[in-house]
């Protein structure tokens, strides 16, 4: 019977190896708590008059912390958790002179665009983006979910 054999030089390079693979952690998690969204609204309503043109954005309820809706076109629309990624006991508010298209964490002042799939501006405190969330727009309902 042949038994295995190691060298102490292949040992050391092995232990090594799962050392450090045991001692990697992610530090790029971006698990932001999100609530229930499944929701539906009549965009071009008085009820949501500043989604009744492009570029208009409202805050609305569901999420954790309230979903941040834009519209990027006539048929288009994005949504957002409003929780930051970073810090999430905040809300993310629109900055002011961005018109919507930035919104900003008011505890670690990380910022994101909103055009850009939610993605943190440099210098934020964070590198995840904001949680998207899906939208369907059938000409008369918007649908989030």
């Amino acid at each position: 019977m042949r038994l295995f054999r190691i060298h102490s030089s292949e040992f050391i390079i092995l232990l090594l190896g799962f050392v450090l693979l045991a001692g990697c952690k992610n530090e790029n998690r971006c698990d932001t708590p999100i609530g229930a969204s499944a929701c539906s609204l009549n965009p071009n309503s008085p009820l949501y008059n500043r989604l009744n043109n492009v570029g208009g954005y409202e805050y609305i309820v569901g999420g954790n912390h309230g979903i941040f809706v834009i519209r990027t076109s006539l048929n288009e629309f994005l949504a957002y958790e409003r929780t930051c990624p970073h810090d999430h006991s905040a809300a993310v508010e629109v900055v002011d002179g961005w018109d919507g298209t930035v919104l900003q964490c008011p505890v670690c002042g990380s910022k994101f665009n909103t055009y850009a799939d939610g993605m943190p501006l440099d210098g934020s405190a964070t590198s995840c983006p904001l949680y998207q969330y899906g939208t369907t727009y059938d000409g008369g309902t918007l649908y989030i979910y």
